[in-house]
């Protein structure tokens, strides 16, 4: 193990799941970077695009039962809310998983961003997945905090305008930052701005994800008065 690398069973306590296969954990938290260097022939890659499709379809149905009354659009726009990066990081974070990712050397210093977290949450899933079957998937995200999500309804840039527009401001903008990373595997920064106040960014592996991010940032950090530098 890594210096500075909590172990396996770290994840496990936090998971409250045992595994039966060790090594489907391990290549789950195995960064490309590292294995690369350390010359092993598998990293998280495979389990993450695995992984990918059991949330998305562990996610469905929850919604499907939790919400009998809620048409195919609001379903649709909560499964994009719950399964993207910046919400997996969180929940991946949740479940301690920067302090067990092997990473390369020169991510090390840094330590994993955003992504690198999304990314080895959707593997773990995947992992799982392969060792204890879908029922084992439910079961370890039952706990996390779906319903925080499902109570936001309206898709975060749609609150973000109704919200400044309410207190008499102009309509939000958008602005790329940023774009990094190979074409397979592209990274988004975004700035929202309302009139000359920059209000949050936000970060995505598309801009569409990038700018939800940015809004719903911007909905947390503000507060029911007039922006700064101007007179409500």
């Amino acid at each position: 193990m890594t210096k500075g690398i909590q172990p396996p069973a770290f994840l496990e306590r936090a998971l409250q799941y045992r595994f039966h296969r060790q090594e489907l954990l391990t290549e789950a938290l195995t960064h490309a970077s590292f294995a690369n260097e350390s010359g092993l022939s598998r990293c998280n890659e495979r389990l993450e695009f695995l992984g990918d499709a059991v949330l998305e379809l562990c996610v469905s149905e929850r919604l499907y039962r939790e919400r009998p009354d809620a048409e195919e659009g609001d379903l649709t726009r909560w499964r994009s809310a719950l399964v993207c990066a910046p919400n997996l990081a969180r929940w991946g974070r949740l479940w301690g998983i920067p302090a067990c990712l092997l990473l390369g050397k020169g991510f090390r210093r840094g330590g994993p961003n955003e992504n690198m977290v999304a990314d080895a949450f959707e593997a773990v899933l995947g992992a799982i997945y392969l060792d204890g079957g879908l029922d084992a998937v439910r079961e370890v995200l039952h706990p996390l905090p779906l319903p925080e999500v499902l109570e936001e309804g309206k898709d975060p840039k749609s609150r973000l305008q109704e919200v400044l527009q309410g207190q008499g401001h102009p309509c939000p903008r958008y602005e790329l930052r940023e774009q990094s990373g190979p074409p397979h595997e592209r990274w988004f920064v975004v700035e929202v701005s309302c009139g000359e106040q920059v209000l949050a960014s936000g970060e995505g592996r598309s801009l569409r994800e990038a700018e939800r991010c940015a809004a719903n940032r911007a909905l947390e950090s503000m507060q029911p008065v007039a922006l700064s530098g101007e007179e409500g």
